[in-house]
C-alpha cells in the first residue's frame, strides 16, 4: 500500500477566520454597548485566539518543548478582574496547551508596576495577561516591562492603545486582534507578517 496523502495544513488566516466566524455566531450579548474599559470579546474566545497567536510569535514558537508560564494579573477587590482571572485559568486548563506548549498559570495580585516586573522576571513569564480594571495602570505597566522578554496581553481592547502588546476588540461586531507594534518590539516580540495582516496594528 502506498503512503496516505496528508491533508494540507490550514493557514493561519483560515484558522483564525474560522474561530472568529464561530464567535460571531455566538451573538455576544451587549456587543453594541461596550465601554472603553469593558471586555468586548468573550474570555474563552480570547484564550483560544491567544493560543493561535502565540504559535506565530517567533520566540514563543521557537521553544516548543519548554513549559510556558502565563502570569495572570489581577486587581483584587475588582469583581470583573477576579472573574476574568478565573475564566482565563479555566480556558487554559480546557485547552491543555497554548500555542503548542505546555502551560502553567500563576496569578499575580497587582499592587504596582515594579512588583509586576519582578514577578514577570522571577517566574520567567512568557505571557502577562492583564484582566479588566487595570486600564489606568496600563501605561505604567508598559513602561516598567520594557526590555522584558514577555508578551503582554489584555482582556480589554483599548489597553493596546495604552501600551499593551496584544488585545482583543469588536469591530463592526467582529472580534479583532489589536497589536501595538512599537511596544512589541520593545519586548522582542516578533509576530509573523501573516498574523499582522489579520490584526489592527498600532504603529
Amino acid at each position: 500500500m502506498g503512503s496516505e496523502r496528508q491533508p494540507p495544513r490550514p493557514t493561519l488566516r483560515s484558522v483564525v477566520l474560522l474561530t472568529l466566524s464561530a464567535a460571531c455566531a455566538l451573538a455576544w450579548p451587549g456587543a453594541g454597548l461596550v465601554r472603553a474599559d469593558d471586555v468586548s470579546v468573550p474570555i474563552s474566545l480570547q484564550v483560544d485566539l491567544l493560543g493561535r497567536v502565540a504559535a506565530y510569535e517567533q520566540r514563543y514558537a521557537s521553544q516548543p518543548n519548554a513549559e510556558a508560564v502565563v502570569l495572570i494579573v489581577v486587581r483584587r477587590g475588582h469583581t470583573e478582574s477576579v472573574r476574568a482571572a478565573g475564566q482565563i485559568e479555566a480556558g487554559i486548563r480546557r485547552n491543555a496547551t497554548l500555542g503548542g506548549r505546555r502551560v502553567r498559570t500563576v496569578q499575580h495580585s497587582y499592587s504596582n508596576a515594579a512588583t509586576l516586573r519582578a514577578a514577570v522576571d522571577s517566574n520567567e513569564a512568557a505571557i502577562a495577561y492583564l484582566t479588566p480594571g487595570l486600564g489606568d495602570q496600563a501605561g505604567g505597566i508598559a513602561s516598567a516591562l520594557v526590555g522584558a522578554p514577555v508578551m503582554t496581553v489584555s482582556a480589554v481592547g483599548s489597553d493596546a492603545e495604552r501600551g499593551i502588546v496584544l488585545s482583543f476588540e469588536l469591530v463592526a461586531a467582529r472580534p479583532t486582534l489589536v497589536v501595538n507594534l512599537p511596544q512589541a518590539r520593545r519586548h522582542g516580540v516578533v509576530f509573523s507578517s501573516q498574523l499582522l495582516r489579520l490584526a489592527r496594528v498600532i504603529q
